[in-house]
């Protein structure tokens, strides 16, 4: 019988990237059964799966995430890179820069969630939204309100909602010339220049030393989109709006739907 040596079985190794809202959970952040039996397969067949979100570690206190076999994450886009519980890379946002966000979104009428490690700070008036109630009534401690003094939060990214009389597109052109922004569904991402969840991918790539070639990644919104194009393979959900399924290599069910497993199988990664 063939010796392989540790190169080979590398080399033939998998990583998987997954997005967690829309793409892992649904909007209740409820996972569902064929999910789990799709990770728990690949993990067992000796696979690296990785958590790649636009939430940072503050935002994941979600019951059953834990219990998954994750061997490690890109959180706030590229911002938290973390293998196997050790910091690859852990960035935050410069005193100043968070208080350009704060006060952009002050001028233009935009409610900002700041985002970091250990808390999300956010705007006393987005807790009168239903939606935002509902997302991070769950978090409890982890919820603190927006500081005065931006030296005092540790923030990595923002998450910026807009208001029907707020000044969307001049929020988004202002920031746009220092930092990355996603505009989504209300919302608009800001990201630190030059990290994105694709950079911090490719940083696990180069530290376990496989190909892209050899990565999957899975998502359904623009911000996933860097993803797709990094990985060897993109698949998008189902029910992801056009220019995400565009960007994929094919698109699998939703959700809701067995979309993780469906694709894990089409792949031919389980039976």
């Amino acid at each position: 019988m063939a010796q392989h040596s540790l190169c080979d079985i590398l080399y033939r190794m998998s990583v998987f990237f997954f997005d967690l809202d829309g793409t892992l959970w649904d909007e209740h952040c409820r996972i569902p059964e064929s999910t789990k039996y799709a990770l728990d397969a690949l993990h067992q067949a000796g696979h690296l799966l990785f958590i790649c979100s636009g939430r940072t570690k503050g935002f994941l206190n979600v019951p059953g995430l834990g219990s998954l076999p994750f061997d490690g994450g890109v959180y706030g886009c590229g911002t938290h890179v973390q293998y196997q519980n050790r910091d690859l890379l852990c960035t935050a946002l410069l005193p100043e820069q968070t208080r350009r966000i704060v006060d952009c979104c002050s001028t233009y009428g935009v409610l900002p969630i700041l985002e970091g490690p250990e808390y999300m700070y956010v705007h006393h008036a987005l807790l009168g939204y239903d939606e935002v109630k509902r997302n991070v009534s769950q978090y409890r401690e982890p919820v603190q309100p927006v500081m005065q003094d931006a030296a005092a939060m540790n923030v990595q990214k923002a998450t910026c909602i807009h208001t029907p009389d707020g000044g969307t597109e001049r929020f988004n052109r202002e920031l746009s010339a220092e930092f990355t922004v996603i505009s989504r569904s209300g919302l608009s991402e800001i990201i630190p220049a030059p990290y994105s969840k694709a950079s911090g991918m490719q940083l696990i790539l180069d530290v376990l030393n496989i190909d892209r070639s050899d990565s999957y990644a899975f998502g359904d919104s623009e911000n996933d989109l860097s993803m797709l194009g990094r990985a060897g393979h993109g698949i998008a959900m189902g029910g992801s709006p056009a220019a995400v399924q565009s960007a994929a290599e094919f698109v699998t069910d939703s959700v809701k739907n067995d979309g993780i497993r469906n694709a894990v199988t089409r792949l031919g990664f389980i039976h």
